[in-house]
């Protein structure tokens, strides 16, 4: 039993509590063409689990702690003949995990052909990130090789506190930032929701700037456009590794979705922004491991940190697998979207390549379209005038942008609260009751003093917090309390009502 990593910790809690669906999937497909080796890859697949422990964990919740436990059984490596598996793979795509018995990743070689195979692979994010695709494809190349797999130790293990400057870092910086205003209308994300795709190629529009990395480029491209539509205060959550010397050759989760804020007045020019970016993104390095729930507190677990966000990821050099020519499906989709809008960008010797990922929900296609038109508009005046004007940045073929300091037209309400209630059916729910769960919480806050109506967020509750609470009240009053009642009503009152329910 090892203990899991802040990051998969919130993300876990995040799945429980909302149901994201496929949101936290993560499929890669390969395909080969050649004379391949059925056997050979079959055993390279199960050389790959051997090598990655995390593949063949689950998680389970003990004591107010989050666990890696051994799944049921050994990750799935199966072989189908299927001339088109378009449907298997829709299938496998939304084939649920249970978190809590896994196991959280499957193998899928389908034979289209003698000369054509498909290899699909479906991690949880729980213990899967971008960099692991790179480094499944390059373990797989060398077990299919012949060349020796050894494996690694599990990389999990501890879950330090965040540090007094990571907790200044961002109570200095966190703000809700909680919609977007994108060609003119405010989009707000709700819990993560059905979602489509438009695919760009930037790869002739991304400049490379002096002192700036292209990534950072590409960041301050998307700022600059959210400006440019009108927003003052602008928030965009970007992935970020979290791997280290101990860790690059792992596959798990070693990533973390940061927000970066910038508010820069329209007189500023884009090369001013992508400096600013870049000097902020230099030291919000030095706590990336942190999850900002957890540094800050007082942020109910969601889906989503900001209306907008970005994967920007280097591929690696490609792999050889003797005899065999591969391609790789890089941006796979789930068809899940935890934003209003997401951009994965993959950077790689065949380009720049972007997926903008959208619910029709709250952004139809059309805008996302012209959204995309805009970014690319944008990075093309910038690689000419890096000193361009934000104000001056072209939007062709797009409606005008709302006003710097106008009102927003929220196109998308966001989801309402759920109702408070004083105890199963309506009734009061006894005071002794009430006094027990308040001991509960004064413990795990370690305050001397929580009024029965106080907000746990607003005492500075977090991911971690409710597992906690959760685990006293399940030991002492034999009650296990559904975590949606932290999202529906996290007041002592609430959580004691919701324990007089269960009770009755």
């Amino acid at each position: 039993m090892v203990l899991a990593s802040q990051a998969q910790h919130g993300m876990w809690i995040t799945e429980v509590m909302h149901g994201t669906g496929t949101a936290y999937h993560m499929p890669f497909a390969m395909w080969f063409d050649g004379p391949l080796d059925r056997e050979a890859m079959l055993a390279a697949c199960r050389a790959v689990v051997a090598r990655h422990p995390v593949l063949s964990c689950a998680f389970e919740e003990r004591d107010g702690s989050l666990h890696l436990v051994p799944a049921s059984g050994a990750p799935p490596i199966a072989f189908v003949v299927e001339p088109d598996p378009r449907l298997l793979v829709e299938r496998e795509i939304a084939l649920p995990f249970e978190l809590s018995a896994g196991p959280l990743a499957r193998f899928t070689l389908v034979e289209m052909s003698p000369s054509r195979h498909l290899l699909l692979f479906v991690g949880h994010h729980l213990v899967f990130d971008g960099i692991s695709k790179d480094l499944l494809v390059r373990d797989l190349a060398a077990a299919y090789s012949g060349a020796p797999s050894p494996p690694l130790p599990m990389p999990y293990g501890t879950a330090e506190e965040p540090s007094p400057e990571a907790r200044a870092y961002w109570r200095a910086r966190w703000r809700e930032v909680p919609h977007v205003v994108i060609n003119g209308a405010s989009r707000t994300p709700r819990l993560a929701e059905h979602g489509e795709t438009v695919l760009r190629d930037l790869t002739h529009d991304l400049p490379d700037l002096p002192g700036l990395t292209r990534f950072q480029v590409f960041l301050a491209a998307v700022h600059a456009l959210l400006h440019r539509y009108g927003n003052a205060d602008t928030s965009v959550a970007v992935s970020m590794s979290t791997r280290t010397a101990e860790t690059r050759d792992h596959i798990g989760l070693f990533a973390t979705e940061l927000p970066v804020f910038s508010s820069f007045p329209p007189g500023g020019s884009f090369r001013e922004l992508a400096l600013g970016l870049r000097d902020e993104l230099r030291e919000l390095n030095a706590f990336r491991e942190v999850p900002v729930a957890r540094a800050v507190g007082g942020i109910k677990p969601r889906a989503a940190l900001a209306p907008v966000s970005i994967s920007y990821r280097r591929r690696a050099p490609d792999q050889v697998f003797p005899g065999l020519s591969l391609s790789v499906d890089w941006k796979m989709s789930n068809h899940m979207v935890r934003n209003a809008l997401h951009l994965q960008a993959v950077d790689g010797a065949d380009g720049l390549l972007l997926t903008l990922h959208h619910s029709p929900d709250v952004i139809s296609r059309r805008d996302v379209e012209l959204a995309a038109d805009h970014l690319s508009a944008v990075l093309r005046a910038v690689s000419a005038d890096p000193e361009m004007r934000l104000a001056d940045l072209p939007l062709p073929g797009g409606p005008v942008p709302a006003p710097l300091d106008g009102p927003l037209d929220a196109t998308v309400a966001a989801p309402a609260a759920g109702p408070a209630h004083a105890g199963a059916g309506g009734e009061l729910v006894e005071g002794e009751l009430i006094e027990q769960v308040r001991l509960i919480w004064m413990e795990v806050l370690r305050m001397d003093h929580i009024a029965p109506d106080e907000d746990l967020y607003d005492l500075g509750g977090h991911s971690l917090t409710i597992t906690q609470i959760s685990a006293r009240i399940r030991k002492r009053l034999g009650v296990e309390v559904p975590f949606d009642v932290f999202l529906d009503d996290p007041t002592i009152i609430g959580v004691a009502a919701a324990i007089d329910g269960l009770r009755s």
